[in-house]
């Protein structure tokens, strides 16, 4: 289905106009736009509201006029069935409300459901790097099926919800570790080369040069070998890896990746949490979590220093868990297991006040290797495998604020050490991964959460 063209008109600029190209798409075979009787359209900023009904031709048309002199915007589309329930709703990242010519897709879908992107992952791949922009998620390496390793690189786009192929990496990787930064950079650390052997390969993959992107080589240093390490960004252009013997400091500033033998253990998972502060003087955290980290399984590392957290719960010491940022500053540690079994408590670290709390019974079903992310207010934790062996096929779903649960939903297919990021419009994607018969993943799935 698609909807008509968004005219932006610019105030006091001789008469120029913008037009956005509003396209509406679905999974595919959804039918969900098909049962739409009537169709919402609002813009963020400047606040404004259309609306439409189906017609003569059986399409949705919607026409949007605004000053185009405001700041960027957010479109959020929004369908009602006959009986005037809302059965669909997709959100645009943010848009430049100006007199620029564009064409916008928003991925529509049922509220809090998972279903399948327009585009797969071609050829499916599992133990993917990956990095989350504003406008979309950066796919790196991996494994594709008869274990081979993969060069390849890929942009999700969420302004169009399709793929950019991306120059290759210099040479086949598994499980690199990869970071993103504001500046549109892509920083890849280490991973299994074609062979199966760690590597401590440094390499910088510039995502603003078109048409494909950029990749530069920076160093290669087989002493500081690892792979499926943690990494979080500790500031501007620069991360910490764990894994390995030591924690290694990549800086892309100076172009350098150095051992930092005085820095505890890092190893599990990691992430990077902003702690707002009334003042605006934001702070960036780095916080890594999980068996091998430090002396009680938990590291932050802040304008303070470095924090090995005393008092850490015990069910800190765990693996095949992942981490999650919240919007108020603190990180959520859910799955994984311990002493083999998987473990249904999870985990809220407030590293500002260096606070460690434990939820003793987070999960319905304790899984490891889920893939989790938090978006649009809701903690999604996708797929992974429960104490059986087996490899789940739903999501469990929890309010982002106060973690209490919110549901669990199906996925479109069962899947283990998949990758979920969030997107700027307010969904999570999810991707890669193996399937129930240990084969790597090819179906691309998005969440879409309700208002």
């Amino acid at each position: 289905m698609r909807a008509t063209a968004l005219a932006l008109l610019a105030a006091g600029c001789g008469g120029v106009t913008g037009t956005f190209s509003l396209e509406l798409v679905t999974a595919p075979g959804s039918t969900v736009l098909a049962e739409v009787a009537r169709g919402r359209l609002t813009l963020s900023q400047p606040p404004t509201v259309v609306e439409a009904t189906r017609g003569a031709d059986g399409q949705l048309h919607f026409e949007l006029d605004v000053a185009a002199d405001g700041p960027a915007g957010r479109l959020t589309f929004e369908g009602f069935d006959a009986g005037d329930r809302r059965i669909a709703i997709g959100r645009s990242p943010a848009l430049p409300v100006a007199a620029v010519d564009a064409d916008v897709a928003i991925y529509v879908s049922g509220p809090d459901q998972f279903a399948a992107a327009p585009v797969t992952l071609d050829p499916p791949r599992t133990a993917v790097g990956a990095a989350a922009y504003p406008f979309g998620v950066l796919i790196a390496g991996g494994l594709e099926a008869g274990d081979v390793a993969s060069d390849r690189v890929a942009i999700y786009n969420a302004y169009t919800h399709r793929w950019q192929a991306g120059v290759g990496l210099p040479t086949p990787r598994v499980a690199p570790s990869v970071g993103g930064t504001s500046s549109g950079y892509a920083y890849v650390f280490g991973g299994r080369d074609a062979a199966g052997a760690d590597t401590g390969t440094f390499w910088r993959y510039d995502t603003t040069v078109a048409p494909a992107g950029a990749v530069q080589v920076i160093d290669d240093q087989p002493g500081l070998a690892r792979s499926g390490a943690p990494l979080a960004l500790v500031r501007t252009e620069a991360f910490i890896v764990g894994g390995g013997a030591s924690p290694v400091v990549l800086d892309g500033l100076t172009r350098t990746a150095t051992a930092a033998a005085t820095l505890p253990p890092l190893a599990g998972a990691a992430t990077s949490v902003v702690v707002p502060a009334a003042d605006g003087t934001d702070a960036l955290y780095a916080v890594y979590a999980g068996a091998g980290t430090g002396t009680g399984g938990v590291v932050t590392i802040g304008p303070g220093g470095v924090t090995d957290e005393p008092g850490v719960p015990a069910a800190a010491l765990r693996v095949g868990h992942g981490l999650a940022p919240t919007a108020d500053g603190r990180v959520v540690v859910v799955g994984g297991a311990s002493g083999g079994v998987p473990l249904a408590s999870g985990l809220v670290i407030s590293p500002a006040t260096h606070l460690v709390t434990e939820l003793p019974a987070l999960l319905a079903t304790p899984r490891t290797d889920a893939a989790i992310a938090l978006a649009g207010g809701v903690l999604v934790v996708a797929g992974g495998i429960d104490a059986g062996g087996a490899v789940l096929a739903d999501a469990e779903l929890f309010d982002a604020t106060t973690l209490a649960p919110r549901g669990v939903v199906p996925l479109v297919m069962a899947r283990a050490g998949a990758v979920a990021r969030p997107l700027d419009t307010g969904q999570v994607l999810l991707v890669g991964g193996v399937d129930a018969g240990g084969q790597p993943v090819g179906t691309v799935e998005l969440f879409t959460p309700a208002p």
